[in-house]
């Protein structure tokens, strides 16, 4: 059996010579991180997804509002798929602190 895998790209790279506009890149992400967070809920902590449950029992779970914000910027930036491809690199980044994880 012939298994196709047309989707799989390459794993993410961090090194900056690779990624000429990380710096740029990541400082955005914070800035919009930081203006999505409520400084009344205390330290800051993100979370990549929103849930919202209705009284009814439903769960709505959809990206959270910074990750798309980010991802539009990056794509009016950088076009849909590049702009897809800076968004998965800076959630590495940010997620990793910068550290490969193997």
């Amino acid at each position: 059996m012939k298994i196709e895998k047309p989707n799989l790209k390459p794993t993410i790279q961090l090194a900056q010579t690779d990624w000429q506009t990380m710096e740029r890149d990541v400082s955005l992400a914070h800035e919009v991180i930081t203006r999505h967070h409520d400084a009344d809920e205390g330290p800051m902590s993100v979370y990549l997804q929103e849930a919202t449950i209705s009284l009814e029992g439903s769960i709505n779970i959809k990206q959270a509002g910074w990750v798309v914000e980010l991802q539009e910027q990056y794509e009016i930036q950088y076009g849909e798929e590049k702009g897809d491809e800076v968004l998965k690199r800076v959630l590495t980044a940010l997620l990793t602190h910068g550290t490969t994880i193997h």
